[in-house]
């Protein structure tokens, strides 16, 4: 009877892993048209073939075919509701071909989608899915489990919480994946990963994929440097080829085999092999371990500090007057089509009566106008007007986001306002098809990481930018404790300001003080003046978020002069709340301009 993972781990000097499953099943035939994992619900004889040749090779643990067998990635595929089935399986053709001559690991590898607030997956749907999948790994009796290709330290994080919360006992492996700059692919650099590694009790840490053999030893230098081991080692066969549309790994196996003592001699106990690697690499290794002798001597590695400091954009006159003085903006249209007169008249028209800025929509209501950016760059070039640019997640993915904030920042629009967005089906192209790769609490992260002089991922752009970001507030929302809760994510997130929706009870901003037990940001009380008794009546019944006591909609349907009982609500309320806030902005109804002038003018 074989001794029980962690018993053999400790027993052995050094434990062979297998190499690359899903280089093997694409070479044997199987179809990109699918998921890899699922073929162990439909050729299980292949996936036990594998697993075999791996152990007659030398491999004495193999890992289950079930790297991407979590929710998300299946879903990719529309095989979500797949998991128990794929991983059950997977479990059982790899015992059935260890047949207790080889341990099997369960491998468990990213979600592939940004793990956080703001994004698709938070916190916690991330651990719900990774649970999921080691539920049923575990259930079908894994010896340990192998969380590899790592990225995000965060993710691993919670991947480990979940295991800690289904098994506490099971032996567990770590491995993370670098780029030849040795940093993750979400930006992490390899010191970060280590201070990571250190706070875990993970059994074995170590790398995998991402680079080939020589690569990967620099990185495990840096391992043995920092931490004590034992290590796990599974580079790929080398860089990948595309030849007649497949990639293709070309590091010989000899070649391969040849950095084990090296990879030895720095403390690795496992080794194995990862993309591109086969039977004859994990042949190689096993007989290269056979005839090591511990005569190689290596160099060690010291950190190198750089402390090259980051340069940062200008701040734009907004951020500079924020908190300082009470500001005053207002929201314009941004026109259907290129001709911009009609609007340069009636944003000079507003700086005259005293505005301090303008808000510029992102195609509200999901309706085609023209880019608030360009409109932005146009009204601080042509009329020194500063914006707030209204920026939505809904049109662009995660690379389009940042691309068009620098090249906003670029032309000088450095205030904005971060939100999710309309969904396109409400608008006048029904049929386009909305991205939201992020909502509005990831997309201050993204902008606050822009300021930090990196992209999301990490990945250093040179001079930071240096926007200041706002978020929005309904203060009428159905669930207000749920609306504090995303706001306080927005803020730790890094937001500068806060723009609430129309307010038309000062108790509602009184009611939202009381709640709120974290440091505010400063904050500009919406205002959108009432033009008639049936504009009331449209906002309170059909508008989101918005809600008109009956005594204003009464006032108003009283009036014989509406448009101007609009503006004298409007500034009671300004004159009730200017206490309690920063600044005001104003939305003025259909394009009406000078009921924003108007209220400007009795509190300048």
């Amino acid at each position: 009877m074989k001794k029980n993972f962690e018993e053999f781990l400790k027993s052995q000097s050094n434990i062979i892993f297998d190499g690359a499953m899903g280089t093997e099943l694409l070479n044997r035939g199987f179809s990109l048209d699918f998921p890899l994992e699922w073929a162990n619900v439909v050729n299980p004889e292949l996936v036990k073939q594998i697993h075999t040749d791996y152990i007659l090779a030398g491999a004495s643990c193999i890992e289950t075919n079930t790297f991407g067998a979590n929710e998300c990635k299946l879903k990719v595929f529309g095989f979500e509701n797949e998991v128990e089935r794929i991983n059950r399986y997977a479990v059982r053709i790899a015992k059935e071909a260890g047949d207790d001559k080889a341990y099997v690991i369960g491998s468990v590898g990213p979600l592939g989608k940004p793990v956080g607030s703001g994004f698709e997956i938070d916190a916690r749907r991330a651990k719900e899915v990774y649970k999921r999948q080691l539920y049923f790994l575990l259930d079908e009796g894994v010896d340990a489990i192998i969380f590899e290709t790592a990225a995000s330290t965060h993710e691993v994080q919670i991947a480990i919480e979940a295991l800690k919360e289904l098994n506490d006992k099971i032996p567990y492996i770590i491995q993370f994946s670098f780029t030849k700059e040795l940093s993750t692919i979400y930006g992490e650099d390899i010191y970060t990963v280590i201070e990571f590694l250190k706070s875990t009790d993970a059994d074995v840490v170590g790398l995998n994929c991402g680079n080939g053999p020589q690569k990967t030893l620099e990185a495990l230098k840096i391992f043995s440097q920092h931490l004590k081991g034992p290590f796990s080692v599974q580079p790929n066969a080398g860089y990948p080829q595309l030849v007649q549309g497949r990639l293709i790994f070309s590091t010989s196996a000899n070649y391969f085999a040849s950095f084990v003592p090296e990879y030895i001699k720095l403390g690795a106990k496992i080794v194995g092999g990862c993309c591109g690697t086969t039977p004859e690499h994990i042949k190689a290794i096993k007989e290269k371990v056979g005839e090591f002798l511990p005569s190689i001597e290596v160099e060690p590695v010291e950190r190198k500090e750089e402390q090259n400091a980051v340069l940062k954009d200008t701040p734009s006159e907004f951020s500079q007057k924020l908190g300082k003085k009470f500001i005053f903006t207002v929201e314009i249209s941004p026109p259907k089509g290129i001709e911009l007169e009609k609007t340069k008249e009636g944003v000079k028209f507003l700086k005259e009566a005293g505005a301090d800025t303008v808000n510029i929509a992102d195609s509200p209501m999901a309706r085609v106008r023209i880019s608030p950016i360009a409109l932005a760059h146009i009204l601080k070039e042509e009329l020194n007007m500063e914006s707030i640019l209204h920026f939505t997640c809904r049109d662009r993915n995660l690379i389009s986001l940042q691309s068009e904030l620098l090249g906003a920042a670029a032309l000088g629009v450095k205030n904005v306002l971060a939100l999710t967005g309309d969904p396109p089906s409400i608008g006048d192209h029904p049929q386009a098809k909305p991205v939201f790769d992020v909502n509005s609490e990831g997309l201050v992260l993204i902008l606050s990481r822009l300021n930090s002089g990196t992209d999301y991922m990490g990945n250093p752009i040179g001079k930071a930018t240096n926007f200041t970001i706002g978020v929005a507030l309904n203060l009428n929302a159905d669930d207000l404790e749920k609306e504090i809760e995303k706001l306080k994510h927005k803020i730790e997130n890094g937001a500068h300001f806060i723009e609430t929706q129309p307010i038309y009870e000062p108790e509602s901003l009184e009611r939202f003080f009381e709640k709120v037990n974290f440091k505010l940001p400063p904050i500009l009380a919406g205002i959108l003046p009432l033009r008639s008794p049936r504009h009331a009546e449209f906002l309170h019944n059909e508008v989101p978020g918005i809600t008109i006591p009956d005594k204003i909609r009464q006032r108003m349907h009283n009036s014989k002069e509406p448009a101007k009982e609009g503006i004298e609500i409007a500034c009671e309320i300004v004159e009730k709340i200017k206490h309690m806030v920063n600044g005001i902005y104003i939305m003025p109804p259909f394009e009406k301009y000078e009921m924003a002038a108007e209220i400007i003018r009795n509190f300048k």
